[in-house]
């Protein structure tokens, strides 16, 4: 699309300014340096206006300010015009919204861009100016009472440049890189988990169970009579070691032995 309107657009910009300008735009809307946005108007590219995020730290932070560019016929030999829409209490944005930065002065190259002022807009949010200013007053406050400076123009800030919601520029990348790192926080499956872990371990948890009598192959032979048997090998031991004169109870064992012999002969 951009690529048509340049084709079809009429405006003051030679066509290989348009098309520079428009390789740009595409730059700055696939990869924007952090905290700076564009907004075109697809029927004119020259119709353009930026935002800037106040860094963090500042007395601007929280904030979205607002930039309006303005091309002449010899850009991009010459720097836009630019303009603060948004107010601020800053020493090198006057009241009236023009910027002091030699980036859009005796500073600028051909080689700069939009984003490149953006940028410079941005680091004179961090790093004000006040031997330059524009704002005599924000100037004058800044070197006597830093911290009365900060307080006002955060103030200023929360007022005219924090909306209840960012630019719509700035939530289309927040909910996307939001989402990309849900999507990375989810957990995954590990590899050296076996395919029928939950069945495997649904097995495990109900073989350590104790199951009822007579199921388990280990209750056939209980320690119990495995102690019986010992103690019957143990006592056999001793009835041999016993005379016969004293064992009235190896007696009693033979003759047991031998009436039950007599009585499955006579059911015989």
């Amino acid at each position: 699309m951009v690529g048509q309107c340049v084709t079809t657009t009429p405006s003051s910009l030679t066509p290989q300014a348009l098309r520079l300008l428009s390789r740009e735009i595409v730059t700055l809307r696939s990869d924007p340096p952090e905290g700076v946005r564009v907004v075109v108007d697809e029927d004119d590219l020259t119709n353009m206006e930026g935002w800037v995020q106040g860094p963090s730290g500042t007395p601007y932070e929280g904030g979205y300010f607002r930039i309006r560019f303005s091309f002449g016929m010899e850009y991009p030999n010459l720097p836009p015009k630019c303009t603060m829409i948004t107010k601020i209490f800053h020493p090198n944005f006057s009241k009236s919204g023009e910027i002091c930065v030699d980036t859009l002065k005796k500073g600028w190259k051909k080689e700069y861009g939009v984003g490149h002022v953006l940028v410079t807009i941005k680091c004179l949010l961090i790093h004000p100016n006040p031997e330059s200013a524009l704002d005599e007053e924000a100037g004058k406050q800044l070197l006597a009472d830093y911290d009365g400076y900060c307080k006002y123009a955060k103030l200023m800030t929360n007022i005219h440049a924090t909306p209840k919601l960012p630019p719509a520029e700035f939530r289309s990348t927040t909910s996307s890189s939001s989402s990309t790192s849900k999507q990375a926080q989810l957990p995954q499956p590990s590899s050296s988990r076996p395919p029928n872990s939950s069945s495997s371990t649904t097995a495990s948890t109900n073989t350590s169970k104790p199951a009822p009598l007579g199921m388990s192959v280990s209750q056939e032979q209980s320690p119990v009579i495995e102690q019986s048997g010992t103690v019957a090998d143990d006592t056999f031991k001793t009835v041999k070691s016993v005379p016969v004169t004293k064992g009235p109870a190896v007696g009693g064992v033979k003759t047991g032995a031998a009436s039950k012999a007599k009585r499955g002969v006579k059911r015989l």
